[in-house]
């Protein structure tokens, strides 16, 4: 994005953003029950759900809050004083004045993903914004946040401390300097103070806006990818095509031309279930290899072909003998992934 946005024109702060994934069902109310009816922005929140999971998260969030409290839906108008949840298996994506419902990549094997709707908010908001992030787990969402901030936005972590699952947090915390840590109450009070300030407009990284144009259109040509990063040999977790390496060392992430992220610690999460699953693989095949040359002993035995017999039976007791090795080396491998 290389001109502000005509959103990022306005001059008051009136666009909240609030993303969290473990303990949020339980977080969300505490942060939304304080604020006023009268709340001059719109909030837009995305709780990591199921794929397949039937909520009644607005129905939760309502019997606390004071603004409405509704699904987000597709083409919706932005508007002050409402609550919009992002539904299961659906990014949540601010585009101008309106809503985006995506079925798109995951990120981070997230759908809803916080992170592209941070960066939504930070391309299409810029200053305007105060993004949010809450109880969890992983790193969701500390991306995006860093976007906001770099866009001109406010940007709020739950203190680990309060939080139910503090390694989301703890991330935000250790890749960026937040404008506030506080506890859900102090960030409720924050809310209600920066809500309508007045802002200077800045214009948004020309980054920001091309990786959020990317999160609306899903496949892109490798070339525009190139322009953000160089490309890496590590493939993409999810569809195990070409990646490009974008972001900085407070917040790596790999990118693939479908339109799949995943962040550093993502990719080594995957690649340590992948590495403890084809170890596995082997012991099992040491563990069969041994049992068919048991049978072949057998059935050698029981036809008079004793020297053969003792030939399957030792290699037999040597490939339970490796089988053995293998299992103790895959628990110290699983021992040190898990470090």
């Amino acid at each position: 994005m290389s001109k502000m946005t005509a959103l990022n024109l306005a001059t008051k702060r009136d666009v909240v953003v609030i993303g969290c994934s473990a303990g949020g069902v339980d977080t969300l109310p505490k942060l939304l029950a304080p604020l006023p009816p009268d709340l001059p922005a719109s909030v837009c929140i995305v709780q990591h759900l199921g794929a397949t999971e039937t909520s009644q998260l607005p129905a939760i969030l309502a019997r606390a809050a004071q603004l409405p409290v509704k699904w987000a839906e597709q083409g919706a108008p932005v508007e002050k004083g409402h609550i919009y949840v992002a539904p299961p298996n659906s990014h949540l994506l601010i585009v101008g004045e309106h809503l985006m419902l995506s079925g798109g990549p995951r990120e981070n094997h997230s759908r809803p993903s916080i992170d592209k709707l941070f960066r939504s908010a930070a391309a299409e908001c810029g200053s305007r914004t105060i993004g949010v992030l809450l109880t969890g787990m992983l790193d969701d969402g500390v991306a995006g946040l860093r976007a906001i901030q770099q866009a001109g936005g406010l940007t709020i972590v739950q203190d680990p401390e309060d939080a139910d699952f503090p390694e989301l947090p703890s991330r935000a915390v250790s890749a960026m300097t937040a404008d506030r840590v506080a506890p859900v109450l102090g960030i409720a009070s924050a809310l209600a103070a920066w809500v309508g300030r007045d802002i200077d407009p800045i214009e948004v990284p020309k980054q920001i806006g091309v990786e959020a144009r990317i999160d609306r259109i899903g496949v892109v040509d490798p070339a525009t990818l190139g322009g953000l990063g160089p490309q890496s040999p590590v493939s993409c977790p999810d569809c195990h095509g070409p990646t490009w390496l974008i972001g900085d060392e407070h917040a790596r992430r790999y990118r693939c031309y479908l339109g799949h992220v995943s962040s550093a610690r993502d990719v080594l999460l995957h690649e340590s279930l992948a590495t403890e699953a084809a170890l596995w693989s082997a012991v099992r095949a040491l563990h069969e290899r041994a049992m068919t040359l048991e049978s072949l002993a057998a059935d050698s035995d029981r036809v008079g072909r004793s020297q053969v017999a003792e030939i399957y039976a030792g290699r037999a007791r040597e490939a339970r003998s490796q089988a053995t090795l293998a299992h103790k080396f895959l628990t110290d491998v699983v021992s040190g992934l898990k470090e």
